[in-house]
């Protein structure tokens, strides 16, 4: 994410760029002196296109990104990173924020199988503080979890069955539009 110009975010480790819409900023300060991307809370999306090897299916998987905002999410969600949505055909996996029950931005890792077992995990208070949190939502063996900087929390996996979607894979929403995003975001991943 560290193109400065364009509508192309370009995958620094496989051959999966996205396009991004265009409300998203290029060129913003990101985390450890490189550059991001600005979401506008609106309208900002990065969409990638399908392809097999994002779907983790049985197999171990790890996805996230580093976040930066300042303002707490509604009172559903923002979605940082997400391949699928409810409804469709083979599961979908995603990493959000949300507002917690306290009242401070959390976030969650959130995995649902073609079949409908779903299970996530919980991390984070207070995360709208203006700096960078790095967020890692993983499957390993039989645990579901989430890495918030330093610390992790995990769930064991229950029945969680293949992940496998058609869909493509969004950064700062989801498709068809909506859960939209309001800060920076920089080193979006997946790695199946």
């Amino acid at each position: 994410m560290n193109e400065t110009t364009g509508r192309t975010m370009n995958d620094g480790v496989g051959n999966h760029d996205g396009t991004a819409s265009a409300s998203v900023l290029f060129n913003q300060a990101g985390r450890n002196g490189t550059r991001a991307y600005a979401f506008n809370g609106t309208d900002s999306i990065v969409r990638v296109p399908h392809a097999a090897d994002l779907n983790p299916g049985t197999g171990d998987f790890s996805f996230g990104a580093a976040v930066n905002f300042t303002e707490l999410p509604p009172p559903s969600n923002w979605d940082v990173i997400r391949k699928g949505v409810d409804g469709n055909a083979g599961g979908y996996y995603k990493l959000e924020v949300f507002l917690g029950v306290s009242g401070g931005a959390r976030a969650r890792c959130f995995f649902r199988d073609g079949d409908g077992t779903q299970i996530s995990v919980v991390r984070g208070t207070g995360l709208s503080d203006g700096q960078w949190h790095l967020l890692t939502c993983s499957r390993t063996g039989g645990n579901v979890s989430i890495k918030v900087d330093s610390g992790t929390s995990s769930n064991p996996v229950t029945g969680l069955g293949s992940i496998a979607n058609t869909a493509e894979l969004t950064v700062g929403a989801q498709l068809p539009g909506g859960d939209f995003f309001k800060g920076r975001i920089d080193d979006a991943q997946v790695s199946t």
